[in-house]
């Protein structure tokens, strides 16, 4: 059966493998054609446009920290000259005391910063500045006059001449001539430098009623307390004061430049010294400061807890006589 079917249908399948064949045969001679007359793509590169020039990229540099590197002065900026000109138009805009971003300049008022405090809310801060003309040194704070001039805020002002861009430095701005200054530690140029400490004793004599009987305890004289209690503008003179922070809180006040035989040399104070506590009572704001300040006049047994690189050191003080 199968022999005759064979038979009777093998012409159905030589034709299906000739088609195939067929089929084969066409889709290979069009591949062939087609890659022979496919033209071949060029690019000229002789017309091609060369590529754009970068501009090269000049670090900006600050005139200011490049003459202090080389020990020169900046010289003096010239003034622009004609009206109507380009140099007119870039004139800098004027900005007054009232202006928040106007910088402040140094001072040409004959005063000399000697200590500041800055307190937690700014406009309680105050400074203990000196009249280079009277040679008198007093206590201002904000709102206060000087020379004329107000004072409007005690603060820090970075330190351009520091190079690391980190160094600070204590300021009294004030409100002069309608522009803002700034008094600081150095006074204006051509002055005589006050001493902050007055007539200083010799070396090692110790102060007027305050004698050490111990390693760290001392008899003091009331009348000495309540002389300089009295007159804190010439204690404020003796050495310079400014807050202390340890991760951004105020722990006291650290006290330097104190003068040889002043108050603080005499009753044990040493430069670098951070004033902690006043009988028990922690000194790290004015508020505290001016609490304190009141029972002093009557206590009869001062205890001070200072913090001296970096260990705790307790300083005894018995007052005497009436």
């Amino acid at each position: 059966m199968l022999d005759l079917f064979f038979r009777k249908y093998v012409w159905a399948v030589h034709a299906l493998l000739l088609f195939a064949a067929a089929w084969l045969c066409a889709r290979t001679v069009n591949t062939v054609l087609g890659a022979l007359i496919r033209p071949t793509p060029q690019i000229d590169l002789r017309s091609a446009p060369p590529p754009p020039m970068r501009a090269p990229v000049i670090p900006p540099l600050d005139p200011d920290r490049i003459y202090t590197l080389i020990g020169q002065k900046p010289p003096p900026p010239s003034a622009a000259t004609g009206t109507g000109t380009a140099g007119d138009a870039a004139a800098p805009v004027a900005r007054t005391c009232e202006d928040a971003r106007a910088a402040p300049v140094k001072t040409s008022l004959r005063g000399q910063l000697v200590a500041g405090v800055i307190a937690e809310k700014p406009q309680w801060s105050f400074a203990s500045i000196t009249d280079l003309n009277s040679r008198e040194t007093r206590i201002y704070g904000v709102g206060d006059q000087f020379q004329g001039a107000r004072i409007l805020a005690i603060g820090r002002l970075k330190e351009r001449r520091d190079i690391t861009g980190q160094g600070f430095k204590m300021v009294a701005v004030v409100c002069h001539d309608g522009r803002k200054e700034y008094l600081d530690f150095e006074p204006v140029e051509g002055a005589t430098p006050a001493s902050p400490f007055g007539a200083p004793r010799p070396p090692g004599a110790p102060a007027d009623g305050v004698k050490q009987v111990a390693a760290n305890h001392y008899d003091v004289k009331r009348t000495t307390i309540d002389q300089n209690l009295a007159n804190l503008s010439s204690l404020a003179t003796q050495a310079r004061m400014v807050p202390n922070f340890k991760n951004g809180v105020a722990t006291g006040f650290k006290l330097f430049s104190i003068q040889p035989g002043s108050l603080y040399s005499a009753i044990g104070i040493e430069n670098g010294d951070v004033v902690t506590k006043v009988n028990g009572y922690e000194i790290n704001s004015p508020d505290k400061a001016l609490e304190i300040y009141q029972k002093l006049k009557e206590a009869n047994h001062i205890s001070l807890e200072l913090e001296r690189n970096g260990q705790p050191v307790r300083k005894e003080y018995d007052v005497t006589g009436p």
